[in-house]
């Protein structure tokens, strides 16, 4: 094995936080390199007039190899678990800059209340309200903590969108349920499509508040705080799985990255994979060991260890870094990690045919929508209803493509049990096939984002049958829909099909039922949980900060600190969290190294 010269912070991963984080702390004076799994591609050059379809939608070129790596998948504890050999569900991204190079780019905050959870609903509702096994926890933060880095977050991403609560103050044409902001977006929101439009018509009337999503996409050209040049968006409709050809979308790569590099004092090794944290005598993290580009096991030694890469795989590293201290894995001495594993309803309930009407749904990305809040998280009275939670509803999402058209276009009347091929009962073949594909961009979709809570019986943990390329165990995901989901969804999906009929199809598709949690079709890549954030080392894995408290100098970042997922994308909220934990470790960890920061 070879050993690398000791730098004073190595990230697994460098994505979206491993670039924040290396921003913040070679600033700081710090030597950080981060080891990522995927290949090198940094600027908007390479991603020039890259449209090809078949690689990036079909062939998941950004994403991580399936053939080496996966998980495996089971509803519940008593059911055997398979490995998943084709992605469907959600889609991990690997490669510099990680999964934020590819994104959609919705750009949200989330609400108040969702940092208080669990003293919220049983504050307005009495304890019996909670779902029977949730393991629902309140956050060790506030809105009114990150706030400040909500709004820096929203300068550096040049963010677009119109504030709905400015210092208190509402603001038409913004969300009326967000939490006070104390500045306005700095671009404009980006241009909508003819369904956008339609929707928020449709909306109007029947008095709920549409106004358009926000984005981490410039509207306009924006010159940053670090001097980063970006163009305006050009509605291209080659987002998400795409890198951005002219920088309008936020990335690692446009913001982070290059204030890093400049410093001097961050370096990234690609196509190298970390196998385990390493731990010394005294119980802390002494660095890691990885195999290298070229196949050969290497260490590499540090004073902080971060794990930053996805939430699946900052879980899966801390239950494969085993030690004497650790015997279960670091962070896991009270078996908590692994738990409050949640994910995100993301569905499409009532889609209506519009023959007369061309939508343009070819252009533009997945911000460019119109959205409502009125039935997001507790903002409405759910006493006399039979779950808690919600979901925000959208609708004039772009990017259409043929690949993604030509899969099944649901067009009939009423149904909300599909009985065959696709959910209408109709053949995916032959010549009423091809008519429907030639109505393509008359056809509108209403969709869903909704919460994930936590339960029992609801985790990830290591498979203990199927192992990877390097012969370590996949991780296992146990996940199902719960009878609080159920409820929740059929509640939306009514108002979804109330919307649509106020908008006027000439004939509506509609599901009524969410049914089971489906592996195998594509729904958000929105997993949280597994490392999740508290006040003790009784409730959680980490602090506030993402320290883990068994082993003080490891940090994780991003989602999996989440304790449950709220009604919307959580990339807007991992980024401020991000921003206070490298403040805290700049400010307070490096001032007392190995130590639990308070």
């Amino acid at each position: 094995m070879g050993v690398k010269k000791k730098v004073d912070v190595v990230t697994i991963g460098a994505g979206w936080t491993a670039a924040i984080m290396a921003w913040k702390l070679t600033e700081a004076g710090l030597k950080v390199v981060s080891l990522e799994q995927g290949p090198s591609r940094w600027t908007n050059p390479d991603f020039e007039m890259d449209h090809d379809q078949l690689r990036y939608h079909v062939r998941h070129l950004m994403m991580i190899d399936l053939a080496k790596q996966t998980w495996t998948w089971r509803p519940n504890p008593k059911m055997p678990a398979l490995p998943i050999r084709r992605y469907g569900a959600f889609n991990p991204g690997q490669g510099v800059g990680g999964s934020a190079v590819h994104w959609s780019a919705e750009w949200w905050r989330f609400l108040e209340s969702d940092f208080k959870y669990r003293t919220h609903h049983i504050e307005r509702y009495g304890k019996a309200k909670l779902p029977e096994g949730s393991r629902v926890r309140d956050w060790p933060l506030t809105y009114q903590d990150l706030s400040p880095y909500y709004d820096q977050a929203d300068l550096d991403m040049g963010a677009s969108g119109q504030a709905g609560n400015l210092k208190g103050r509402k603001i038409p044409g913004g969300n009326p349920f967000e939490a006070p902001r104390e500045i306005e977006y700095p671009s404009r929101p980006l241009v909508m499509n003819p369904l956008g439009d339609l929707f928020a018509d449709a909306c109007r009337e029947l008095g709920y508040h549409p106004f358009p999503q926000p984005s981490a996409i410039t509207s306009h050209a924006y010159t940053d705080r670090f001097g980063n040049h970006r163009s305006g968006c050009l509605y291209c409709g080659f987002c998400t799985r795409f890198g951005c050809e002219v920088d309008a979308k936020g990335s690692a790569q446009s913001t982070y990255l290059p204030v890093a590099l400049r410093t001097g004092r961050y370096e990234i090794r690609s196509n190298c994979r970390v196998t385990r944290v390493n731990v010394g005598a005294g119980g802390l993290a002494t660095g890691v060991t990885y195999v290298d580009a070229h196949g050969h096991e290497q260490e590499q030694p540090a004073d902080l260890v971060l794990l930053t890469g996805y939430t699946l795989s900052n879980v899966r590293m801390m239950l494969l870094s085993r030690d004497a201290h650790h015997t279960q894995g670091i962070g896991n001495d009270r078996g908590l990690v692994g738990t409050n594993a949640t994910y995100q309803h993301w569905q499409n309930p009532a889609i209506g045919l519009f023959p007369n009407k061309r939508f343009n749904l070819f252009t533009g990305n997945t911000s460019a929508a119109n959205v409502i809040y009125e039935w997001d998280s507790d903002n409405f009275d759910h006493s006399n209803l039979d779950f808690i939670g919600g979901a925000l509803i959208m609708a004039g999402l772009g990017e259409l493509d043929p690949l993604n058209v030509a899969g099944g276009l649901p067009i009939g009347t009423d149904s909300s049990s599909p009985t065959s091929s696709s959910p209408l009962g109709e053949p995916t073949w032959g010549k009423a096939y091809k008519q429907r594909v030639k109505q393509w961009d008359s056809v509108a979709s209403l969709t869903m984002e909704g919460e994930s809570l936590p339960y029992d019986d609801q985790f990830f943990d290591l498979d203990p049958n199927y192992r990877d390329d390097l012969g370590l165990p996949l991780l296992r995901i146990t996940f199902d829909w719960h009878p609080n989901d159920d409820n929740m969804y059929r509640f939306l999906a009514q108002k979804c099909k109330g919307i649509m009929r106020q908008m006027g199809p000439a004939q509506m598709y509609f599901k009524g039922d969410e049914g089971g949690f489906e592996v195998h079709s594509y729904q958000s890549t929105h997993m949280t949980g597994g490392a999740i954030m508290g006040t003790d080392a009784g409730n959680s894995v980490t602090n506030k900060y993402g320290q883990v408290w068994d082993t003080p100098n490891v940090f994780v970042t991003g989602a999996a600190l989440f304790p449950q997922n709220p009604g919307a994308n959580p990339t807007g909220t991992i980024t401020p969290v991000t921003y206070f934990a490298g403040d805290a470790i700049v400010n307070q960890y490096m001032k007392h190294p190995g130590r639990v920061i308070g």
